[in-house]
């Protein structure tokens, strides 16, 4: 067992922005599921997005967000986003975090899909999410704990209060972290997909906890695609940004088509969802498709990791096309928060992916991702310092409460691949009623999932099939309740549609 002020589930950078608002001035414990240096926003390319030229301002990121997400967005979240957004960037870029830059010394800022102008920036070509990662892990030596290889089990709450949380360690051994605050930043839900972008273990583990503790979730259905999946040996071996298509990349099949010169006003800049469709449609009549990169100028250089990617799959890129499809990329549901992350539980946050701010709407903008996770990570850290000059730290619990939450290990658990390969069908990019009830039908076969005083708990293996199999339904049932077709939630039997 162990006591920390503020204990966050998640090690990317939406926890990390978190940790380091509160480091100076809290004990901080970091949990992560893997190693330090793994999951989604290690990996991220194409950059992040903020009004940082003359020639832009963030209203107009507003408004270019609102377009992308179908006006579903929240106004006010997203204000706090895009004006916020662009100081907290210029401060830490001002404290040493560094872009790339033109010959002239100015920001080199690319555009993405939907974006109206030019704002994203980048470094280290399509290494954005790696090089500012290393730049806050460094600030954040020797001020925080880490746990690495922990899965988490469930949340401790009592009376809608959150007092930290059970996880299975390094060892497989049941492990409680007391915490004033806790904080849950545990990524998306590519992983029940059988191909993504996400790192696979990052299954929705986050959401399975906060829905069994009580939280608040919501915009569950909205699972954006991305377009270019890069297609190599069979099967997804990463990302190809969107930042190519931004530089002058195009989508085609094998008869050498430009599938998006008709299909949307900007093309190939069109917003994910809209092109997945489009590429769906293509796939569906047996047509491969290819990202023809011949365009661009000193390719290599400007996208090092795709580079890299495509050499790894035996993919030859100096042909100029790289085989591409669209995968699970993006979740824009998830807990639901208020502007400082705190949800419906007291003294539980969340932020970053796993979190719902509202601020994408029902598609995500290009690269909003990682100002969402500096901007409302910042905000949470700083919430908890507000509310813990307020609040005593307390814990309810006796060790024969905490035992009666046990997992019993008799649960008969479907595979991990089978469940994959039922949301495939059930939670892709177009869906009906019939595949959402037939997965729910067959999900409902292994609920409950049982809970004993006595007895042994599940293995890491177990847990994480337990909690993917919860979100997926949570998912499922979400989406087969709206039938409105609005965004990246698209119904084939939809009774109406929205799409902007």
């Amino acid at each position: 067992m162990e006591q920390t002020d503020v204990l966050i589930i998640g090690g990317g950078l939406a926890g990390v922005m978190t940790a380091l608002t509160l480091a100076d001035s809290k004990k901080v414990t970091i949990v992560t599921k893997r190693s330090q240096k793994e999951g989604n926003s290690w990996k991220a390319q194409g950059g992040i997005a903020a009004a940082l030229r003359e020639d832009d301002s963030p209203n107009r990121h507003i408004d270019d967000t609102r377009k992308a997400g179908c006006n579903r967005n929240d106004l006010a979240m997203l204000h706090i986003l895009a004006h916020e957004g662009k100081s907290r960037l210029q401060k830490w870029m001002n404290e040493g975090l560094h872009f790339d830059v033109t010959e002239q010394g100015e920001l080199d800022l690319g555009r993405e899909g939907a974006h109206s102008c030019h704002r994203v920036a980048h470094a280290g070509g399509d290494r954005t999410g790696k090089e500012m990662m290393r730049f806050f892990i460094e600030k954040l030596k020797g001020k925080v704990s880490f746990h690495t290889h922990w899965t988490v089990v469930q949340l401790m709450i009592e009376e809608g209060r959150c007092y930290g949380a059970l996880f299975l360690n390094e060892k497989g051994e049941l492990t409680l972290v007391k915490a004033t605050h806790t904080v849950l930043a545990t990524g998306g839900i590519g992983g029940l997909f059988t191909h993504t972008s996400n790192d696979s273990h990052i299954c929705g583990d986050g959401l399975a906890v906060a829905a069994r503790a009580g939280a608040t979730l919501t915009d569950l259905e909205f699972i954006q695609f991305h377009p270019t999946l890069i297609y190599g040996e069979g099967s997804s071996c990463g990302l190809a940004s969107e930042a190519l298509r931004g530089e002058g990349a195009s989508l085609v099949n094998q008869l050498g088509e430009h599938i998006m010169v008709n299909a949307h006003p900007l093309g190939d800049l069109a917003p994910r969802d809209i092109v997945a469709r489009v590429m769906y449609k293509q796939i569906g009549v047996g047509n491969r498709l290819f990202l023809n990169i011949s365009g661009i100028h000193s390719f290599h250089t400007k996208f090092p990791q795709v580079v890299q990617l495509c050499e790894l799959a035996n993919i030859d890129w100096t042909k100029g096309n790289i085989p591409v499809f669209p995968g699970p990329h993006f979740h824009m549901g998830g807990v639901e928060t208020d502007e400082y992350g705190r949800t419906s539980l007291a003294q539980l946050y969340a932020v970053g992916e796993v979190a719902c701010t509202r601020v994408h709407g029902a598609n995500r903008l290009a690269s909003n991702s990682l100002l969402e996770s500096l901007v409302f990570g910042e905000r949470a850290g700083e919430a908890i310092l507000q509310e813990s000059r307020e609040q005593t730290s307390h814990f309810p619990f006796s060790d024969e409460s905490i035992v009666s939450h046990f997992y019993n290990d008799s649960w008969e658990a479907p595979a991990k691949e089978e469940i994959q390969k039922r949301v495939d069908k059930a939670l892709g990019i177009v869906r009906n009623e019939s595949t959402l009830r037939s997965f729910i039908d067959w999900a409902h076969y292994f609920f409950p999932v049982h809970f004993h005083k006595k007895g042994s708990f599940m293995s890491k293996e177990q847990v994480e099939t337990a909690h993917m199999l919860i979100t997926a339904t949570l998912i499922a049932k979400a989406a087969l309740r709206n039938d409105v077709s609005c965004g990246a939630h698209f119904r084939e039997d939809s009774k109406e549609v929205i799409d902007l």
